[in-house]
């Protein structure tokens, strides 16, 4: 085959080479797409608009409810049961019997396990029978039988008698002492008295030995 005209360089198709990156419908920053934000925002269909108002507007309110939660609250500890336990006297209730108000002023629930008045010459008896539970903000009567079992010699002199309590809450268990004055240790000291009236409350004096006669 035979032609007449110049020779026109040859340059083989490049099969390496790839297609044009189609431009990304998506909306985002930081890419090499050649339009502009604007351009794109501008190109996106209304439904398409509202969708990424939506989406943006739930991202920053869930960011703000986020910031402004509060944090947890740590739960506070239930107070020791004898700081919040009162023991009040409320009289005699016949010559042996003792009427008490048990209290709890806050916190869980109290319970009174174990009553003892740590003198020798006493036994003592509960009604209602222990265990007792008080609640929160309420308050529980409670009888004491106080008996004389032994007078002992020198008879005691009753001036601050105090009873021994077991008590416990959901945070702990306590032996707790209270101490009364006033007409609790006159009551009893009358019922000690009455009870041991061949008794002497004092030891009487030693006698002198006789003195020496110098010569």
């Amino acid at each position: 085959m035979t032609g007449i005209g110049p020779v026109e360089p040859y340059e083989p198709d490049d099969a390496t080479a790839r297609p044009p990156t189609p431009a990304p419908d998506v909306l985002t920053a930081g890419t090499t797409n050649p339009r502009t934000l604007y351009e794109r925002w501008r190109g996106l269909s209304p439904w398409h608009r509202h969708t990424v108002r939506a989406l943006l507007g739930a991202g920053a309110a869930t960011a703000a409810l986020l910031l402004l939660r509060p944090p947890p609250a740590t739960p506070t500890a239930s107070p020791w049961p004898s700081q919040v336990t009162y023991l009040h006297y409320q009289g005699q209730r016949g010559d042996d019997r003792y009427r008490f108000l048990v209290r709890v002023e806050q916190g869980s629930p109290v319970t009174v396990s174990q009553l003892t008045l740590p003198f020798v010459e006493f036994a003592t008896t509960t009604t209602p029978r222990l265990p007792l539970t008080v609640r929160a903000g309420s308050a529980e009567r409670l009888t004491v039988r106080i008996r004389v079992r032994e007078c002992t010699t020198p008879r005691r002199d009753i001036d601050l008698p105090h009873l021994d309590l077991v008590i416990r809450n959901e945070r702990a268990r306590q032996h707790h002492s209270y101490l009364f004055g006033g007409a609790f240790p006159h009551d009893l000291d009358q019922q000690l008295r009455a009870a041991c009236t061949d008794f002497p409350a004092t030891v009487p004096p030693p006698t002198r030995p006789a003195g020496l006669t110098r010569r």
